[in-house]
């Protein structure tokens, strides 16, 4: 396959940018846009299913509570007492009829259907035309009911079992009505019925947490109604069958279901995006990473053309650009030393000694100018100016030295000639313990490790504070390891901080911002010459103030 001409004169950054396309984006586009399509459609698929099943066990519920109603009627007009005590009502004198009446309420009151949103419960004595409740109202049912068709029904034996929607005797608000013959059962004479209404919005409960938890609205149909159709005009329909309240129909919202599949579109295109993005970045850092190594060579090959010949290509890898530029720089440094002279040599060895000098002469300098300040002002009886700049010059001193490691003496020294200088610039405003054990005087620890730590405190904790403060100071050895522990009672650090700072100090983070610099680079520092057994720790609460702990591993220094 022939390359265009186009794509062949075009840079390394922008072939390598067309590659990527190619081989990853595109491919990719594509297996999410069907991914998509597949979620999208299991998805729906999923939620219809599981909207079915809500409304299943929704309609179960339901039909239990009439069940439990109409077994628990079942069991009152067939218990012997109970028709013998229907029997006896009509023939019975006055005081019998009175205890008959007890006795039928107190048979209502236990009637396990009363937990089952009744509003009422009444039994009909047909023969004596009379009706008791177990709320003691006894509401006339033939004076309320008398003539309608199933009231009628049921005291004629045209039936024995019927579920009417009306509303209750007592409040009027609407209700199921569940009425039973009670059939004497030696000569099969209708002795009465027995009346229980179900609150229909007790009832119905279940259904309407249905609709709470998942939107839609819910119809119910009576029996003979049939299924129904779709209901159209952005519902899906969902149907179960009731034993008691005929076809349930769940109309469920299409927008809800479009609203599931418009997250899932936005999430593809934002990942879509996202992941775009990330392989374009790495892309073009790879290309410019590249195309950076070849521009860099070329750059170098003119300016050894233009005579300088101190160039020098830096490129450690060992691909094939590596070894390129390894071979430029050797094949530099050969030219450079062809055409350097001794006078050249002698120069740059002369330039070098008077560096050398300098470096010396500095910090005596440094040093020579504040002994000079501390004698002039002890001869004008300067005394606090006298300790600063003795406390400062000792600082210096301290910290310029060339050991990277200090015994726990050396560095509480110089910890002390700083809250010298803080003692004179704040007087009395704060206090300055020191606990520290003579076992651990002698032991190594990192030249500047505890005096930044005392500065972070003073100046973090309270050095605008108008309130006297304090500062301890621990050191001790415990289980093989240095502990150093830097308290003040100052202001605490945020917890949001503490986080930041927390994680930063982590070792396993990748972050190098500037931000909490002395902290980290002393882990650092702890974790290069004793090991990761070394730790630094820092706790801080509001009204307890700020605590940065040190672990140090002892006898673990590496080379």
């Amino acid at each position: 396959m022939r390359m265009p001409k186009k794509i062949k004169d075009a840079s390394i950054q922008k072939k390598l940018t067309l590659a990527m396309w190619a081989v990853a984006i595109i491919p990719i586009t594509v297996i999410f846009a069907v991914v998509l399509g597949v979620f999208i459609r299991t998805s729906a698929e999923n939620a219809t299913h599981q909207s079915q099943l809500l409304l299943d066990k929704t309609v179960e519920e339901v039909d239990a509570a009439f069940l439990q109603a109409k077994d628990s009627m079942e069991s009152l007009i067939t218990d012997m007492n109970v028709q013998s005590a229907l029997n006896d009502y009509v023939e019975g004198t006055y005081k019998e009829r009175l205890n008959l009446r007890d006795f039928l309420r107190n048979s209502l009151i236990n009637l396990p259907a009363s937990g089952m949103g009744a509003a009422n419960i009444s039994i009909y004595i047909k023969e004596a035309d009379k009706t008791y409740s177990r709320d003691l109202s006894d509401r006339e049912l033939s004076a309320i009911y008398g003539g309608t068709p199933w009231f009628e029904e049921l005291l004629s034996q045209r039936g024995f079992f019927r579920l009417e929607e009306g509303n209750s005797i007592e409040g009027g608000r609407p209700a199921w009505i569940l009425a039973s013959s009670i059939v004497n059962v030696h000569n099969g004479q209708i002795l009465g019925l027995l009346y229980i209404e179900l609150d229909r919005q007790e009832v119905l409960c279940p259904l309407e947490e249905l609709m709470a938890e998942n939107g839609g609205m819910v119809i119910l149909k009576k029996p003979g109604d049939g299924a129904g159709k779709d209901a159209g005009g952005g519902f899906v329909s969902l149907y179960s069958d009731s034993e008691f309240l005929g076809s349930v129909e769940y109309r469920l919202s299409l927008k809800e279901l479009r609203e599931g599949y418009s997250a899932a579109l936005f999430y593809f295109l934002v990942g879509l995006a996202v992941l775009t993005i990330l392989i374009y970045l790495v892309d073009k850092a790879l290309a410019d990473w590249f195309s950076g190594r070849i521009i860099r060579l070329k750059e170098a090959t003119r300016r050894i053309a233009s005579g300088d010949l101190d160039v020098e290509v830096e490129d450690e890898l060992g691909d094939e650009i590596g070894e390129l530029a390894k071979s430029f720089n050797t094949m530099a440094r050969d030219m450079k030393r062809l055409i350097e002279n001794e006078y050249l040599v002698k120069i740059e060895n002369q330039q070098a000694t008077l560096k050398a000098l300098q470096s010396q002469i500095n910090p005596h300098f440094v040093y020579n100018t504040l002994e000079s300040i501390s004698m002039m002002a002890l001869v004008r009886d300067h005394y606090e100016i006298v300790d600063m700049t003795q406390a400062f010059s000792r600082m210096m001193r301290y910290a310029m030295e060339d050991a990277a490691l200090v015994t726990v003496e050396e560095e509480l020294e110089n910890v002390r000639s700083y809250v010298t200088i803080q003692r004179i610039r704040f007087p009395g405003r704060f206090q300055m313990d020191y606990s520290v054990e003579q076992g651990c005087m002698s032991l190594h620890l990192p030249r500047l490790t505890i005096q930044p730590l005392v500065e972070n405190a003073f100046r973090h904790g309270f050095e605008d504070a108008p309130d006297h403060k304090r500062i301890r100071l621990f050191t001790g050895r415990r289980e093989g390891c240095l502990r150093i522990r830097i308290f003040n009672d100052g202001a605490a650090i945020p917890a949001k901080r503490l986080e930041r700072i927390r994680e930063l100090l982590n070792p396993d983070c990748r972050e190098d911002p500037m931000d909490c610099f002395a902290l980290r680079n002393l882990s650092r520092r702890l974790r290069l010459l004793f090991g990761e057994g070394s730790r630094v720790v820092i706790r801080s609460k509001e009204g307890m103030g700020t605590v940065v702990s040190l672990r140090i591993p002892m006898g673990r220094e590496k080379e």
